[in-house]
């Protein structure tokens, strides 16, 4: 009995597991299989009955009509973790459609409704045409998405900025529980004038320091995601919540204003680390704090009176628990007028329901003086602030925040800091620039003064902002060049348009031509090996060490990428076939599978260093024998020598880059010395034998240095490699098949570059062999050969 999924090229077959003896795993649940299942054995894709009968009409790709201008993939696989529909912008989960481009998702609904719901929804749903599903905004490091309140999900979060309930539409990072109001995301200032450290104004930026006001490391806050408050000159910061405090009691005994700490202004445990600065007691409720001193008092040691009586209200007022007087959400104290926090100990009057703040009650004086006075908002913002310059009057020290956590100072020279590029533009140092001593970050004194805000040709309906890497933990691949970048970036919010720094600062006339290759090349595509749509893109950044989850080798060059996994791929591996016949096992197919234990029957090491989990290997099904896809790759031109009963096949030094990655796992040169000489085969090309598993290093072979062959008139010469020019494509003169240039070859000295041949199509055909080696080294060396 088979089942076929619409999403899947192959039909499943049905299977019935045992969970005692069978170890398989549901891909789209992540649970394991026991009982009823169906897979596909060919790319061993196992699913639970019920879960392969979910998704079995669900088409893998769709085009939806509000997204037209890309396709919608299918994504069941894995964990069902919460997403938005960018149409009805409800939080969903499960099985759902998105574009592997641009983050669009859709639930099943939305996506299979009918053409006149979609014009129903979008109207109902996006009155608004210009309203942007998701944005970066300045206050958080990931990126805000659109959401629609309902009662499901949201958990009863309140905005971060104006500590108000969720209502309505609202932008959101719902992994760090980080929620803005849409009408409060543009009120959050980039600077302001605390009354806590009113010497200076204080940047919205993110730091790595401790809060003067709830004296916890912001990094490890609940606010370790979103900005803060800082003065870089005198090291003081506020984290995004503390910020929103305000001095509000005046006490005769101090010269500083008192700021009320109710129970939720930090976490319940670490709170107890206040002590009063009166009794000596932790203040474990609600106290009265000044940050410039560091004092804490409790409401009873300020002292804060259980009675008392205000000129403006004619019965006494009790002090009193938090007070909700309905469900509006909106309170107010009815002295001054203005909002208060529910959360917060009041003063209440229990015969007609007046209610005040506790500071408005016993600053009599100074409540009077502001009842006819307009109120002021709760933040002070400095109109010039927010024009700050960003270098500092010093002409040696850079301090620009955004960029570096601490202050950059200026150096004449930096190519003595070998080894480093620049931290925006990745590029080699040279010439002057700005370094961070402690961290040893540098900066292009050019790239240290990049302009915070752009207009490009390229995209001219918006400034694009300048932002580091580290603001951004999504996929960094610019829009221009498909470069995957780890620099610095510009980035339009509105449109979620990206340029690096070479593309951005350069014109667009100076991007030089598109070749015949580039232009041929498919930019998105299906592998049978990965479930997601690839993408194409370049990795060039030769700091970044990222391998190929095929071969395991580095990855730099043309790659395809998967947007929502990243699983990357060279795009060599892509045509890597998923069967093959190889000479060294020519009774049986190769089949290309992962493989979580075994070694290689070719090198005899292991099929993967430990830490990885799966690994793709070529195997022999019939015989259970599985070889490195490099090694099943690469060893396709097997050498007949009369010194050795079986082949011999060619290990070249682009191996070594293969076996450096098992230095740190096991001896990777068990098993890899010269059978000849004991010396090592590390560094250098050398032929092994896989049925004795024996190795000779080329200089300890019989092989001549010069030979005269049937394929051509004159002499061939050995040569270690040969490359003929830069098209990358290098041929056999003798078999007209491919080679690889950094192999050993026979070459003809006498016409350059007109014959090159393979070492086994040249002996194939070998008349007379003619020896610069003295004979009697001849005759040593093919003493042994003959006893092998």
């Amino acid at each position: 009995m088979e089942i076929k999924l619409a999403s899947h090229e192959h039909s499943m077959g049905y299977h019935c597991l045992d969970d005692e003896t069978d170890d398989k795993w549901c891909e789209k649940c992540t649970e394991k299989i026991c009982g009823a299942a169906y897979a596909c054995v060919r790319c061993e894709l196992w699913l639970h009955e019920l879960c392969a009968k979910a998704i079995q009409y669900l088409p893998r790709e769709i085009t939806h009509p509000l997204h037209s201008h890309h396709h919608l993939m299918l994504d069941w696989s894995g964990p069902s973790a919460p997403f938005t529909c960018d149409l009805c912008l409800k939080i969903s989960s499960g099985t759902n459609y998105t574009c592997c481009r641009c983050a669009f998702e859709l639930d099943l609904v939305c996506a299979f409704a009918s053409s006149d719901d979609h014009v129903a929804r979008k109207k109902r749903q996006r009155s608004n045409a210009d309203r942007k599903q998701a944005m970066q905004h300045y206050c958080h490091i990931h990126p805000l998405v659109l959401y629609k309140y309902s009662n499901e999900g949201e958990h009863d979060y309140n905005c971060r900025w104006c500590d108000k309930p969720l209502t309505g539409i609202f932008y959101g990072c719902k992994s760090c529980g980080f929620f803005l109001h849409e009408f409060c995301s543009d009120k959050i200032p980039k600077t302001l004038n605390h009354p806590f450290h009113p010497s200076h104004p204080l940047r919205l930026d993110f730091v790595d320091a401790t809060c003067n006001a709830c004296t916890q490391l912001i990094s490890m806050s609940k606010d370790f995601s979103t900005a803060a408050y800082g003065c870089q000159i005198c090291n003081f910061n506020l984290d995004f919540g503390c910020a929103k405090l305000l001095p509000t009691l005046k006490h005769e005994g101090h010269n500083h204003g008192l700021t009320y700490v109710g129970p939720t202004f930090r976490d319940p445990i670490l709170k107890y680390h206040f002590q009063c600065s009166s009794c000596r007691e932790l203040c474990l409720d609600t106290f009265y704090r000044c940050v410039e001193c560091d004092l804490n008092l409790h409401l009873k040691c300020v002292p804060v009176p259980p009675l008392a009586k205000h000129r403006y209200h004619r019965h006494p007022l009790l002090l009193n628990q938090p007070i909700r007087e309905d469900e509006i959400g909106e309170y107010y104290c009815d002295i001054c007028e203005k909002e208060r926090d529910p959360t917060h100990e009041v003063y209440y009057c229990q015969k007609c329901t007046y209610i005040a703040h506790i500071e408005c009650v016993l600053n009599q004086e100074e409540t009077s003086t502001k009842q006819d006075s307009s109120p002021s908002p709760p933040i002070s913002m400095d109109a010039k602030a927010s024009k700050l310059k960003e270098m500092e009057q010093t002409e040696t020290i850079l301090v620009r925040p955004v960029f570096h956590k601490h202050p950059l100072k200026f150096c004449e020279v930096t190519e003595n800091f070998g080894g480093r590029v620049c931290g925006a533009c990745r590029l080699e140092l040279s010439g002057p620039g700005y370094i961070c001593k402690g961290c040893l970050y540098i900066l292009h004194e050019n790239c240290a003064k990049l302009p915070d805000e752009i207009q490009h040709p390229l995209h001219p309906q918006h400034h694009l902002n300048l932002y580091a890497t580290s603001m951004s933990l999504g996929q960094n691949i610019c829009d221009k060049c498909q470069d995957f970048y780890f620099g610095f970036f510009y980035l339009c919010e509105h449109c979620d348009f990206k340029l690096d720094l070479k593309c951005a600062t350069r014109a667009p006339s100076e991007s030089g031509r598109t070749t015949l290759k580039e232009s041929e090349r498919e930019t998105e595509l299906f592998h049978f090996t990965h479930k997601h749509k690839l993408l194409f893109c370049n990795f060039t950044d030769p700091l970044v060490k990222r391998q190929c989850n095929l071969c395991r080798l580095q990855i730099f060059g043309p790659t395809y990428h998967c947007m929502s996994c990243g699983w990357v791929l060279h795009e060599s591996c892509l045509r890597l076939p998923q069967e093959m016949q190889v000479p060294f096992h020519s009774q049986h197919t190769l089949t290309l599978s992962y493989t979580r234990y075994g070694g290689c029957h070719a090198c005899s090491l292991k099929l993967l260093p430990s830490g990885y989990h799966k690994s793709y290997n070529y195997g022999c099904k019939d015989c259970g024998v599985n070889y490195h896809i490099a090694c099943a790759i690469s060893l396709t031109r097997p050498l007949k020598l009369d010194s050795h009963m079986h082949h011999l096949y060619y290990f070249g030094t682009d191996f070594d880059r293969f076996f450096a990655m098992y230095r740190d796992f096991i001896d990777i040169y068990a098993g890899l010395f010269c059978s000849h000489c004991g010396e090592i085969c590390s560094g250098q090309s050398f032929y092994r034998c896989l049925e004795c598993f024996i190795n000779f290093h080329l200089e300890c072979l019989s092989l001549p240095q010069i030979i005269k062959s049937k394929c051509h008139i004159h002499p061939l010469t050995l040569k270690d490699s040969y490359i003929e020019d830069d098209s990358d494509e290098h041929y056999c003169d003798a078999c007209e098949e491919k080679r690889h240039p950094n192999h050993h070859v026979y070459y003809c000295e006498e016409c350059p570059g007109i014959f090159v041949a393979h070492i086994d199509c040249a002996l194939s055909k070998e008349e007379e062999v003619v020896s610069f080696l003295v004979p009697r080294e001849m005759k040593k060396r093919r003493s042994w050969t003959r006893g092998i």
